[in-house]
């Protein structure tokens, strides 16, 4: 039993570090993941390297190929621009929801979400969008769309965020060149949700995430962005 509890504390820390990996591009979209390079570079064994790989390609952030073994995952125009229909629609139901029956500790927990966010933000200049950012900007997201009360609703959109995590990853480079502000995208989600501007909030939401894909789209995949549905 030991020995299995300890097997299982190995997969779950190899699974946190190779999908940090994965989120940071230091495994590439498309990079085979053979066994025998990642029990050497992660120092473990074959059975927590197995376990890891299949709770990733549980979230799709991992393929199995036939005959090849497992690949991070390739991106892929047209699975981003279904990705994203999908996603404007439901985080833009979850956001109206919250706005109208969120209470005072959801939106606090907005409050609070956006100003570690704005913390990260000020970190950016000097360190570059580490781990530490991200994570902010995940829970930022997340507090958005905690007041909803529906954890159904939540739990949709929640995975469909981590399907196009790895999306967004790669499009941090391009946010300077197109002349993205995402602070200010940020800032106005947050005065959207505190104010209640229903209406507003939720175009403000459908824009910030479909901004993303058209980068994508236009710069790092063959696809025309005029196919993302704005709704």
């Amino acid at each position: 039993m030991v020995k299995h509890g300890g097997s299982a504390t190995r997969a779950d820390e190899l699974y946190v570090r190779l999908r940090a990996d994965i989120f940071m591009g230091r495994l590439r979209p498309g990079q085979r993941l053979k066994f025998p390079e990642l029990c050497e570079t992660y120092g473990t064994s074959v059975g927590p390297v197995r376990e890891a790989l299949t709770r990733l390609t549980g979230e799709r952030l991992v393929a199995m190929q036939p005959h090849l073994g497992y690949a991070v995952t390739s991106l892929s125009a047209d699975e981003l621009t279904d990705l994203t229909t999908v996603r404007v629609d439901v985080e833009g139901l979850a956001f109206r929801r919250a706005m109208l029956h969120g209470d005072d500790v959801w939106e606090t927990g907005v409050v609070a979400a956006h100003h570690l966010l704005v913390l990260r933000d000020r970190e950016i200049a000097t360190v570059g969008r580490a781990d530490a950012w991200y994570l902010a900007h995940e829970g930022f997201h997340a507090a958005l769309l905690a007041g909803c009360g529906n954890r159904r609703l939540i739990e949709i959109a929640t995975g469909l965020r981590a399907e196009t995590e790895l999306y967004r990853r790669w499009a941090a480079p391009l946010l300077v060149e197109n002349d993205r502000d995402p602070v200010a995208e940020h800032r106005a989600l947050a005065d959207a949700a505190v104010n209640r501007d229903v209406d507003a909030g939720v175009e403000l939401l459908r824009e910030h995430i479909a901004f993303t894909t058209q980068m994508l789209l236009g710069r790092l995949l063959p696809a025309d962005a005029s196919a993302i549905d704005h709704g």
